[in-house]
């Protein structure tokens, strides 16, 4: 089982202090979602071209793997196209030359007749855009996209592209399906790259294993099934500052994903 956790928890952390929070639990891969402050790995300077080299080595000595690098690219707002666009194909080039598997984006809003259009118009333009890459576009289940109905045209427009996957996160098909999860599980488990894992109770986020999704059964059925991505912690710390520290979540998590091996 691989085990990581998205920088959303720590976003304050510069790049050293996350690698050694890394070291600290014993992870060797991490989702980068926000260092020293920036979202925008435009505005990171370890992630410009002049740096990102630096940047490699520095994951490689630490012996962490840079998985997957969250982008804030959404494609339901036309009017933000190009800057959208311009984001992920930054993304996509520093992930393909730190060697991470892809980057996620976002569908986000369903709008208009046929909402899938916006987004499969927005991953092809990714592809096309970074062909000489092997860094994968992965969408994430999120905001409407969180259906087997609203995913679906979109799946099977990218059904033999190599170069596309999901991102799962469980907590956001959860309010849909319930316990009824393995109805939309089979309908993605071809494409899922990559899983984040949360937990909540009515809404609320909670500490891994105090909510109610049924995070111990979806994670023995990848692992059955030959799922071998990580699973990732997505802490919300930077969108709810509420929330007990990082290092609070990633104590439950690592406790709470050991149960599923048992």
């Amino acid at each position: 089982m691989k085990l990581c956790f998205s920088t959303l928890g720590c976003t304050d952390y510069d790049l050293p202090a996350v690698l050694s929070l890394c070291r600290q639990y014993g992870f060797d891969a991490v989702e980068l979602r926000g260092v020293a402050g920036e979202l925008d790995f435009r505005r990171m300077p370890d992630f410009l071209p002049d740096r990102i080299e630096k940047t490699r080595l520095a994951f490689a000595a630490s012996g962490v793997a840079p998985l997957v690098l969250g982008a804030s690219c959404a494609f339901h707002d036309t009017e933000k196209r190009e800057q959208t666009l311009a984001e992920g194909v930054f993304a996509l080039n520093a992930a393909a030359a730190l060697g991470a598997m892809g980057v996620r984006v976002f569908g986000n809003r369903a709008v208009g007749e046929r909402p899938a259009l916006p987004v499969i118009d927005g991953v092809e333009a990714l592809l096309a855009a970074t062909p000489e890459t092997n860094a994968a576009v992965l969408l994430e289940v999120h905001g409407d996209f969180n259906t087997v109905a609203a995913l679906s045209p979109i799946l099977e427009h990218f059904k033999n592209e190599p170069r596309f996957g999901l991102v799962w996160d469980i907590a956001h098909s959860h309010p849909t399906y319930g316990e009824n999860w393995p109805a939309f599980y089979d309908a993605i488990a071809p494409f899922v790259r990559h899983v984040h894992v949360k937990d909540e109770r009515g809404g609320q986020l909670t500490l891994p294993g105090q909510g109610e999704i049924p995070i111990v059964p979806i994670v023995r059925r990848l692992l059955d099934d030959g799922y071998d991505g990580a699973f990732s912690l997505e802490w919300e710390k930077k969108w709810h500052p509420e929330l007990p520290p990082l290092t609070a979540a990633l104590d439950a998590f690592v406790t709470l994903m050991k149960t599923a091996l048992v």
